[in-house]
């Protein structure tokens, strides 16, 4: 069976989500889904293959075809870098045999690219991608509109497999009331595309669960070298009280499967049913101000009677200054 067609992005025309598609000429031998590539490489060997690129609209169209890195996109999951940016990875090694291509309406083109390994590089995956675009008119400024469609490219190189991830400190903002917003973030130190799973888990003082909450954006590939922000919103009662804590775990996959297992630390929060969190920060700050203030005045006095037990005990008494 076909694989689906990857249509291109979301443009403002009514059926701008069918203007193009794409698909590998191998389409169904891959296997990632949506018919992306999968090249397993030793370092220095070459492959060629090719994508398939369809127009789908009622009139001829303009593409571009290019290899690009594969970054973290905004938001969580991957996203081709910009055709202008620097390649540093598997970008670097995609080379297309047609650049620029116009199709007509209702017809296709198939574009050849060779993916060339360095000669030295490390083992594992590195990610790259095959980029299709298409300039599709302009807005009302007269800003040129441009859709994109991309196939993942992987080039797994022989050697080690070192599937890890680590998680930075759970953070936590009360900056909504009603509700405690947390974040994360999931660093790929690895060398292998991984996936997650993830929740924050909420225990009250003595332990027992009061919310489960899981991270978004869910299931997200992360590069090696990438990351993932993750956040979850917990939304609690106006008239909460107690001392609370918050646990992220976050569970590492690789091709669906299980390796490892991270848990950040323990957040402690601390609530009150009684007034309000900026007005018992507020009485915290006069109390200091206070305290300081009487820190002051005994310093004072002190001072001002050690002055006088050296004043001299016969004759006239100078006043003292201060």
């Amino acid at each position: 069976m076909a694989a689906p067609v990857a249509l291109a992005d979301a443009t403002p025309t009514p059926n701008a989500s069918q203007l193009f598609g794409v698909h590998p000429v191998e389409e169904g031998s891959t296997t990632l889904p949506g018919g992306h590539f999968n090249f397993a490489l030793l370092p220095g060997q070459h492959v060629s293959d090719g994508i398939v690129v369809e127009n789908l609209s009622n009139r001829a169209l303009t593409f571009h075809v290019y290899g690009a890195d594969l970054i973290t996109a905004t938001g969580g999951g991957l996203a081709p870098a910009q055709p202008t940016a620097t390649k540093r990875a598997v970008g670097a090694w995609i080379a297309v045999s047609t650049p620029t291509v116009n199709v007509a309406a209702h017809a296709q083109f198939t574009d050849h690219f060779t993916v060339t390994v360095p000669t030295i590089v490390s083992p594992g995956q590195h990610l790259g991608a095959v980029v299709v675009s298409a300039d599709i008119g302009a807005t009302s400024q007269d800003t040129p509109i441009e859709a994109r469609a991309a196939l993942i490219t992987v080039v797994s190189v022989p050697g080690t497999a070192h599937p890890s991830a680590v998680l930075s400190a759970l953070t936590g903002s009360t900056a909504v009331a009603g509700q405690v917003g947390f974040g994360i973030t999931l660093s790929n130190n690895g060398n292998l595309l991984i996936t997650y799973a993830g929740s924050i888990d909420i225990v009250d003082a003595d332990g027992h669960g009061i919310a489960r909450l899981p991270v978004t954006p869910a299931n997200a590939y992360v590069v090696p070298g990438g990351q993932a922000p993750l956040a979850a919103v917990w939304k609690h009662a106006a008239a909460l009280s107690g001392t609370y804590h918050a646990q992220a775990t976050v569970n590492i996959l690789v091709n669906g499967i299980a390796v490892a297992t991270l848990h950040s630390q323990s957040l402690a929060m601390q609530f009150s049913s009684g007034p309000s969190i900026a007005w018992v920060v507020g009485i915290g700050l006069g109390v200091l101000m206070l305290l300081a203030i009487a820190l002051w005045a005994v310093g004072h006095e002190m001072r001002r009677r050690r002055l006088r037990s050296r004043a001299p005990t016969a004759g006239v008494r100078k006043p003292l200054v201060w």
